[in-house]
């Protein structure tokens, strides 16, 4: 493994968490019905996409690599971005934490989890690039869910 993945993988997850407050900041202007409004991509709603990606930080980061249980969050209890950006915050700073602890080394420790009867095993360095494209994913589709409805999108670019 190169001796710089961790910085890489710092790399990304800094631009995913500078790149949620433009986006938090665009969706707050949506109607209580745009935000929650199925719109047929992925996750329904652009709440249940927001929702999705805080809920996937706590997945990957607490349950998979620290092994911890935490409650994930629910649609019904976030009613808009600001909730959602509270909640995302507090979900930051764990995986802060987490990012702090880790090492070359350690990124090349293997994990396994199992969905259904499927078994998968990844190091901790796949499941950090895998949470940070994720994330890219997800949040491309915010944005172009924001102009599909007539919303100024945030560039949320790298660079």
């Amino acid at each position: 493994m190169l001796p710089i993945m961790l910085s890489c993988i710092e790399m990304l997850l800094e631009h995913n968490f500078a790149s949620r407050e433009p986006l938090l900041e665009a969706v707050k202007h949506l109607s209580q019905e745009e935000f929650t409004k199925d719109l047929g991509v992925g996750r329904n709603s652009i709440r249940d996409i927001l929702i999705h990606l805080v809920n996937t930080e706590i997945y990957w980061i607490d349950h998979v690599l620290r092994g911890i249980a935490t409650e994930q969050i629910f649609s019904k209890d976030y009613a808009d971005a600001e909730s959602i950006r509270e909640a995302w915050k507090s979900v930051e700073t764990k995986t802060r934490e987490f990012l702090r602890e880790q090492n070359e080394r350690v990124l090349q420790h293997v994990r396994s989890v199992t969905w259904g009867d499927v078994t998968v095993s990844f190091t901790v360095a796949k499941a950090l690039v895998h949470l940070a494209t994720h994330e890219t994913h997800h949040r491309g589709l915010v944005v172009g869910l924001l102009r599909q409805l007539g919303y100024n999108a945030p560039n949320v670019n790298m660079m």
